[in-house]
């Protein structure tokens, strides 16, 4: 028996080198007063873009002899390649932010202003770009599935608008490394989303104003507005939707978008499929936009997504919790070549296939693996050949 649950219920080093004009660089991005590895961090110069990882780490190919880091709410940072070399940590300085107080009017007006200039700033017509993206999946804590995509898609826009209702994209993957593990005893299959999917929720913006309560948050980062929102009335499954914009105060651009669709996961109905009843309790999404200096114009720079399922245990089917999780992060804006479509877009982005190449992710932007997914790939070779327990599936 294999019962597929739906995603969604509602819809390390340091180094430095140079090869063939390429300088390379790997590091850890910290708070320069707590310590701290800082996710999320922009890495990038005029030609090339990267992220740290949970733990701060990032990895950066180039022939271009400049790097820039920023995060909202700490100082911009640049450095030549040769500055970068010297340091075994890339410390960022912290803005002194307030967030507790809020300010109570102005929301509504400064949501309007922001939606009204979104075909100023945004690119709404065709481009494409070269993009990462990490796929992992738990099983009660424990990482099952790893899923690291490198390619190019070609948009009609950013967003889906009046003029552009499907926002048809095409992909084209340009290399792979996938990797799962499960108990032979496991009938589930959890089955992942699409790449249509994703872009839709990567790119979610647009709320009806008038549905949620608006509250502005004082001091959020000096140049921003943040406004937080939350829907007035619970939706199908009694749950309201909540989160945040951070609004550009210079141009009104929505920089950062934050979605909570599940306030409490607890009160939400099991759904049944076969012999499977589950339910999401968690989803989160957060996106960022950044400003190319060529087209001036903003692009979906960034997102990560949390999900977390729950299945209802039975006689065949044991109790379990999944927790799933995707990171995107554009590695070059603008780029002149199409994407050459080479999947479907409506398809489980794990059953893609494509084979591996091990010097193709040496000379790529990527997310440098954790300890935990180092420890999940040690975990899986050491298991490869048990086949009366485990089933491994993989191009790697």
């Amino acid at each position: 028996m294999k019962d597929k649950i739906a995603l969604l219920s509602l819809f390390f080093l340091v180094g430095f080198y140079a090869e063939a004009q390429k300088i390379q660089t790997k590091k850890v991005v910290v708070d320069k007063l707590t310590k701290l590895p800082l996710e999320k961090v922009n890495v990038y110069n005029l030609k090339d873009n990267s992220i740290t990882n949970e733990e701060g780490y990032f990895s950066f190919i180039t022939d271009y002899n400049e790097l820039n880091f920023s995060l909202i709410g700490y100082e911009n940072l640049k450095l030549s390649f040769e500055e970068v070399n010297k340091r075994d940590t890339i410390f960022l300085q912290s803005k002194t932010i307030e967030l507790e107080e809020v300010v109570v009017g102005g929301e509504m007006a400064i949501m309007k202003k922001a939606y009204a200039k979104m075909k100023e700033n945004y690119i709404l017509e065709p481009y494409n770009e070269n993009f990462f993206l990490r796929c992992v999946l738990k099983r009660n804590d424990e990482l099952v599935r790893l899923q690291d995509i490198y390619g190019k898609v070609s948009r009609k826009s950013i967003f889906k608008t009046k003029t552009q209702p499907d926002n048809k994209c095409e992909v084209e993957i340009l290399n792979m490394r996938k990797v799962g593990i499960k108990d032979k005893e496991d009938f589930i299959y959890f089955e992942f989303q699409s790449f249509e999917k994703l872009f839709d929720i990567n790119a979610m913006i647009s709320i009806k104003l008038e549905d949620f309560e608006l509250t502005q948050e004082k001091n959020a980062a000096n140049n921003f507005f943040k406004i937080s929102f939350s829907k007035k009335i619970d939706n199908s499954v009694g749950q309201k939707t909540r989160g945040y914009f951070i609004i550009n105060k210079e141009d009104y651009a929505i920089v950062e978008t934050h979605f909570d669709l599940y306030d409490d996961g607890e009160k939400v109905p099991f759904q049944k499929k076969g012999n499977v009843e589950y339910r999401t309790t968690i989803f989160k999404i957060t996106s960022n936009y950044r400003k190319n200096s060529s087209t001036n114009k903003y692009y979906l720079n960034n997102a990560k997504s949390d999900v977390r399922v729950e299945l209802l245990g039975n006689e065949k089917v044991p109790k379990a919790f999944y927790d799933y999780s995707t990171n995107f992060f554009v590695t070059n804006s603008f780029i002149a070549e199409k994407a050459k479509s080479n999947l479907s877009m409506d398809k489980d982005i794990f059953k893609v296939k494509y084979p591996y190449s091990e010097q193709f992710w040496k000379s790529q932007n990527q997310l440098p693996l954790t300890s935990d997914l180092n420890a999940f790939l040690k975990r899986v070779s050491e298991n490869k050949d048990n086949k009366k327990e485990f089933e491994v599936v993989g191009n790697f």
